[in-house]
């Protein structure tokens, strides 16, 4: 697994401004998720782990307060996916309770289903359930058809309007002359004193800690809840893999009944049948139509042959 950045193990012990981040997007790029972040308060370090199915971030805030503020981020959306956003201390706490309850669990007999098959099934369930009435709604309501045009004629409002009255290139101008605000900020002697200044006492505080943040680092308690949530996180990844396999496995299996089903409430349902069929057997139409008559017509004549036979 890739690493982009690691921190600091003497600042681990810095529980209070840790932020712990999950279901990042395989898509998401380093500089995205910082940035993301970056508005909460100054990041000193952190750490972005590749894991099976995307990245997991943690985060070293320079007070307490930013840790505040990027909690409020959480179901957030960043590229395809909603983030998790946790406390560091809350996700090991949680980890720790996941664990103590997953090692009360009695060893299951080779029958028996466990508690985390269990839960893979239920959320495999929910999830296709969820699918499936979320396609209903938008065929019986047409709400992506009418959502597209909505963002079509919204497009042609903005970019007639912004014509007419130059948003744009105004508000070019104007971030232009914020920007060169800033640099003038940024480059002031007074201000490059202080933040020196401030940069030598956060280092002098760091160095004077070490002593006390290598003993804590190496302590019993630390050590176990590094483990814990070590076990944690391994059991999660398979409850989601268990989930993914299970329902795409469930997913096929359905969708034969789901396009019968298909088949007879659409009022085109001869022509949506026909074309399935198509699909998955590789017999045009007209031949599946043919196939259909002679078994058909059997029926239809085994009457009079049964009425000879009774007569002779």
């Amino acid at each position: 697994m890739a690493t982009f950045k690691k921190i600091d193990p003497a600042n681990m012990a810095e529980t209070a401004n840790l932020v712990q981040v999950f279901n990042i997007s395989p898509e998401s790029t380093e500089k995205k998720i910082v940035d993301f972040f970056q508005y909460c308060g100054d990041i000193i370090e952190y750490e972005i782990v590749e894991v099976e199915n995307g990245f997991e971030a943690l985060l070293l805030f320079d007070k307490t307060s930013s840790v505040d503020t990027a909690v409020l981020l959480n179901n957030s959306r960043i590229d395809d996916r909603n983030i998790i956003v946790k406390k560091y201390d809350d996700a090991v706490k949680e980890a720790a309770e996941f664990a103590e309850a997953a090692a009360a669990d009695a060893v299951p007999a080779p029958n028996q289903t466990t508690g985390s098959s269990k839960l893979a099934n239920f959320i495999a369930d929910t999830m296709i359930k969820a699918e499936t009435l979320s396609r209903s709604v938008d065929t019986k309501l047409g709400v992506t058809e009418k959502f597209n045009l909505l963002v079509e004629e919204s497009k042609k409002l903005g970019k007639s309007v912004d014509e007419k009255y130059g948003i744009s290139e105004k508000t070019a101008k104007a971030t232009t002359a914020i920007n060169t605000k800033i640099d003038e900020f940024k480059n002031n002697e007074k201000v490059t004193a202080a933040r020196s200044a401030g940069q030598t006492r956060v280092a002098a505080a760091r160095t004077a800690a070490q002593p006390t943040l290598e003993n804590i680092k190496h302590s019993n308690t630390v050590k176990k809840l590094q483990d814990v949530y070590a076990q944690v996180k391994e059991k999660l990844n398979e409850v989601t893999q268990e989930t993914i396999e299970i329902k795409k496995s469930k997913t096929v299996k359905a969708n034969p009944e789901a396009a019968s089903a298909t088949a007879e409430a659409a009022p085109e349902g001869a022509a949506v049948a026909a074309e399935a069929k198509e699909s998955a057997t590789g017999a045009a139409p007209e031949e599946a139509e043919t196939q259909e008559t002679p078994a058909a017509a059997p029926a239809e004549t085994a009457t009079p042959a049964a009425a000879a036979t009774t007569q002779n």
